[in-house]
């Protein structure tokens, strides 16, 4: 009984399991081809009148659910429901339900475990977890978004995704490994975060992503002061960004108050939070004063600082400040502006 047991296992694992939705298609379809023409001959109208009595004559005697309100009443057409539909329905659809489990399965476990290809457009990439820092990031992502663009962690050292399915995993060998990482859709990501434990892998993935991808904004952190100016030397355009506990800690000890005001500046889970707007393309040449009252009166807001093309970021800047279009506007509010009129 153990030896035919075992062979019976063994054709299972050779023939059964290898056969691929093709060939299992091409039995569904020539079964239900048999079916028909076999109800036919046995004279069982009744079965075949409409397409929709067919079928759903197949489907429970098929799937065992055996309702009763159909079945064969000729001699002829009993002994082929026992000899036939009955045993190679059932084992159809076991096979075809155990394929579509087996699909669903690997689905999921190529996502959790980071092995798909995305293609996504205009997304936001965060390369390397930290256990500390990156699921509070995501939550501040996730609020700060509201779905308008994808997450994507990438990781070189988690083999399955530690977080919620709405945020997107992706498994590497290497950052630096260009067909690895065009699997996270690299090229076409609107804003990179790198946060990796070592400053130096920060600082080689960073050139990396600059190179790989010039287009997006470019966030690193750093606890060296020296390789994040080192970084932002040859990439001006990205944000390089270091621990500010120190700081924070000696300016508290100082000015009282300060870690509070920091944290509430930075969170954007609740109280006045920093937010940013571009000045649209359609305004040229207006003076900072101009529109300072506006953002006032009409939603508590505070400027703090301007980010004009080509020059630095100017914090508390005067109100004679001429802005243009594409300058951008940091200012203190409690929701973010997304009615201001000009």
């Amino acid at each position: 009984m153990h030896a035919l047991l075992n062979v019976i296992k063994q054709v299972i694992n050779k023939h059964f399991m290898a056969i691929n939705r093709y060939t299992l298609m091409l039995f569904v379809c020539g079964y239900v081809m048999l079916c028909w023409i076999g109800l036919v001959l046995a004279k069982e109208s009744h079965l075949i009148e409409t397409m929709a009595s067919f079928i759903y004559y197949i489907v429970t005697t098929s799937s065992t659910v055996g309702y009763g309100d159909l079945s064969p009443t000729t001699a002829h057409g009993q002994l082929f429901a026992a000899l036939f539909i009955i045993p190679c329905g059932v084992s159809l659809f076991a096979l075809l339900i155990g394929k579509i489990a087996v699909f669903f399965t690997d689905f999921w476990r190529t996502n959790r475990r980071g092995k798909q290809n995305l293609n996504l457009d205009n997304h936001i990439i965060i390369i390397g977890i930290n256990s500390s820092r990156t699921p509070h990031l995501l939550e501040m992502l996730k609020r700060e978004e509201q779905g308008r663009r994808e997450l994507v962690v990438v990781s070189c050292i988690y083999e399955e995704s530690p977080f919620d399915t709405d945020i997107h995993f992706v498994r590497v060998n290497s950052f630096t490994d260009a067909i690895e990482m065009e699997r996270a859709s690299l090229s076409k990501a609107s804003a990179v975060i790198v946060d990796t434990d070592l400053d130096d892998a920060t600082l080689t993935v960073s050139l990396f992503i600059a190179e790989q991808n010039s287009n997006a904004h470019l966030v690193a952190h750093f606890d060296d002061s020296i390789k994040r100016d080192l970084l932002h030397r040859y990439c001006p355009n990205s944000e390089c960004i270091s621990s500010l506990s120190t700081e924070l800690v000696a300016k508290s000890v100082i000015d009282k108050g300060s870690s509070f005001i920091h944290s509430e500046l930075v969170s954007a889970h609740k109280g006045q939070t920093q937010y940013s707007i571009e000045v649209p393309q359609h305004i040229d040449n207006i003076t900072l004063e101009s529109i300072y009252y506006a953002f006032k009166k009409q939603h508590e807001a505070i400027i703090i600082a301007v980010h004009q093309r080509d020059k630095k970021c100017e914090v508390n800047p005067s109100l004679t400040t001429v802005l243009m279009a594409g300058d951008i506007i940091y200012y203190i509010a409690d929701e973010r502006i997304v009615d201001l009129t000009w």
